[in-house]
């Protein structure tokens, strides 16, 4: 996409062509922080830096897409939150588990969890059913994710670290809160309004993915750190 030429104004190909390098950074820092960091924390720094990989390899995809012909697919946005969402769930419980042991059953409850999340959504957009009835299905199963957070198992584990494993968790779980919120808001102005892939909002859903995945993987990688020196 460097290779093509596109202007300032193009608020779609910088939003992608930031989220691109952004991603890749990130996972690059993240699978170095792993040379460095506790064995503990090892597992939740390797989830986090795939996740941040497979979302730029996601936006290369949606680019090479847009600058072919100003158009945006939710196909190949989906194709990289089934992959993303899941893993990040996936890095939270294993992040609550570095202070001990943790059921098995809530890691496979919450990624099962993350994974409907994201396919209800598809499916009101693939119109295999009503849209409106995707975005609620999406929403009582990140409520869930976001129960189990708040009042499941974690919880207790993460009060017995140290303080900055508890502001860790705590600016995770609410990027996770608010951060997330955004996708449903999204997908009902996209889909069931109708507004389509309008570059406003496809520049909406870089930002946030930026956001929702930068930050915590960021925020690990941090709290490893502290944790080991």
């Amino acid at each position: 996409m460097f290779g093509t030429l596109y202007t300032t104004q193009d608020v779609v190909s910088s939003a992608y062509a930031a989220a691109l390098l952004a991603t890749f950074s990130t996972a690059i820092l993240c699978f170095l922080g792993l040379s460095w960091t506790n064995e503990k924390w090892r597992v939740p720094l390797a989830m986090m830096g795939v996740a941040a990989l497979a979302s730029s390899l996601h936006y290369v995809g949606a680019t090479s897409l847009w600058l072919s012909g100003q158009a945006a697919s939710g196909g190949i946005r989906f194709s990289g939150w089934f992959t993303v969402h899941p893993l990040q769930v996936a890095a939270v419980y294993f992040f609550a588990r570095t202070m001990g042991k943790a059921p098995v059953g809530v890691f496979w409850r919450m990624t099962g969890a993350a994974l409907l999340m994201v396919f209800s959504r598809y499916l009101g957009d693939a119109g295999f059913f009503n849209p409106t009835l995707g975005v609620l299905l999406s929403i009582g199963f990140w409520l869930y994710i976001l129960g189990e957070m708040y009042f499941g198992a974690m919880p207790d584990l993460i009060r017995k670290g140290s303080r900055a494993v508890r502001l860790g968790y705590f600016w995770i779980r609410l990027i996770l809160t608010i951060g997330w919120a955004i996708y449903p808001i999204l997908h009902f102005v996209d889909i069931v309004i109708g507004a389509g892939q309008a570059p406003g909002i496809v520049a909406l859903y870089t930002l946030f993915d930026l956001i929702n995945l930068i930050t915590p993987s960021l925020i690990v990688l941090a709290v490893a750190g502290q944790e080991r020196y």
